[in-house]
């Protein structure tokens, strides 16, 4: 029996979208056989426990550490390249947050006097190098040149769709195209929801950050325990709320992009619900609204309310969200909506142009653009608020999954302005790396 063991975070809600990546990545250059089949920040080891220590004993000290630890987060950003001990590597880079750099000190602090590393960086904690392999294994010469031309490629500045067809269909997209597909470096923020502990090649046990336990037994992500995972979450980052927020009597709240009855938009914009379970996340998605948004508040949404090939019609979710709802048009909309195409508010001293698509907003608009269709596809160009190009991303995943009053915005844009740097926001909640 395999005695080598690896701590690890698996990734979650960013799974499908960064395996789809890999998957392009490696069968545009051909390296399919060093890919990442399981995409995942490692923690510590692999390890070998010494000869007077047991599973359990690693069990209960991991079990210890974690209990202490909420769900993880970081950054995925960009890429990297590093010398392995066994090859090149290509990886995404990681930016970890606080936590994670502390969960990762304790481990090692912990692991390093009853096992024996095989990673000759455990001993470093503070030297740690977070990342997500892509490939590794690889001939030196050969991951230069591929990370040679996905950095190229990252400088030119393909169109919008070319992008998207890349993002989600990789390779394919070639068939279109003529030629191999271009690569953006990705910005995506993640959770870690378990510590996984493998053993060999199989997972020995995971531990649930929020519900403060081991699984054992289902860790496939479609099973019932995942969505008990998810749903911990999804409470304690406040993605699913449980008590109404009482709006001012002038408030004017903004969301976009629900796309109720989409399922593929959960892997697409790595939604922290279960895979293709379109009714779940609706529900959720229309409680958070009425939860916020009072019978006689305005609300806008827009664009894209709801999308896909089985989805109900439009009037179908109208009728179950509160408010005075006026209706942006998206590139998916119905035309029952009876949906504008722009509107103007000023609100607080501030003015704000609403608009699906910030691309249609006019350049010489003296105020801020309020937009989604990008959803959290591109934060570097679209996160929740730049100051630079005064513009506002609330596409549902961007602002958490809950409309955001214009009084918070203000707020948010006077807090920015009094900052020297000038620097973006890059999302609305707080959890963020």
């Amino acid at each position: 029996m395999d005695s080598t063991y690896l701590i690890e975070i698996r990734l979650g809600r960013t799974k499908w979208r960064i395996k789809q990546e890999i998957l392009s990545l490696g069968g545009t250059f051909g390296i399919e056989e060093h890919i990442e089949q399981h995409p995942h920040v490692t923690i510590f080891g692999p390890l070998v426990l010494n000869t007077e220590f047991t599973e359990e004993q690693l069990l209960i000290i991991l079990g210890n550490i974690s209990s202490r630890y909420a769900p993880v987060p970081f950054l995925i950003d960009g890429w990297e390249k590093r010398e392995g001990m066994h090859g090149s590597v290509i990886a995404f880079a990681v930016r970890p947050s606080g936590p994670l750099i502390s969960l990762t000190r304790a481990i090692a602090e912990s692991l390093l006097p009853v096992s024996s590393s095989m990673n000759a960086w455990d001993p470093y904690p503070e030297e740690k190098w977070f990342h997500v392999t892509i490939a590794n294994h690889l001939d030196p010469g050969t991951a230069e040149k591929i990370f040679g031309h996905i950095v190229k490629d990252h400088a030119g500045n393909p169109g919008r769709l070319r992008q998207w067809c890349d993002h989600i269909f990789g390779s394919i997209c070639a068939v279109f195209f003529g030629r191999a597909p271009e690569f953006r470096p990705v910005l995506l923020d993640e959770t870690g929801l378990r510590l996984t502990v493998m053993k060999g090649d199989e997972i020995l046990a995971e531990f649930d950050f929020s519900r403060k336990e081991w699984i054992t037994d289902c860790h496939d992500q479609s099973c019932d325990s995942w969505e008990m995972t998810l749903r911990e979450y999804r409470r304690n980052a406040g993605f699913e709320c449980s008590a109404m927020v009482f709006p001012e009597a002038d408030d004017i709240f903004v969301i976009s992009d629900l796309h109720l009855g989409h399922a593929n938009i959960i892997r697409y914009c790595s939604r922290p619900f279960r895979y293709s379970d379109a009714a779940g996340m609706d529900s959720i998605l229309i409680r958070n609204w009425n939860l916020a948004v009072g019978s006689d508040t305005q609300v806008f949404h827009i664009g894209d309310l709801r999308y896909g090939r089985d989805v109900l019609p439009a009037q179908h979710y109208v009728r179950q969200l509160s408010g005075k709802i006026a209706f942006i048009s998206g590139n998916h909309d119905d035309p029952e909506l009876n949906a504008e195409k722009t509107a103007v508010l000023d609100y607080d001293g501030i003015r704000f142009f609403l608009v699906h698509d910030p691309a249609d907003a006019p350049p010489a608009f003296d105020g801020w653009v309020i937009h989604g269709h990008h959803h959290n596809n591109d934060l570097r160009t679209y996160p929740y608020l730049d100051p630079v190009a005064r513009r506002i991303n609330v596409s549902a995943e961007v602002i958490g999954y809950v409309p955001v009053s214009l009084r918070e915005i203000c707020n948010t844009i006077r807090n920015v302005q009094k900052n020297e740097a000038f620097s973006p926001v890059l999302l609305r909640y707080p959890h963020h790396a």
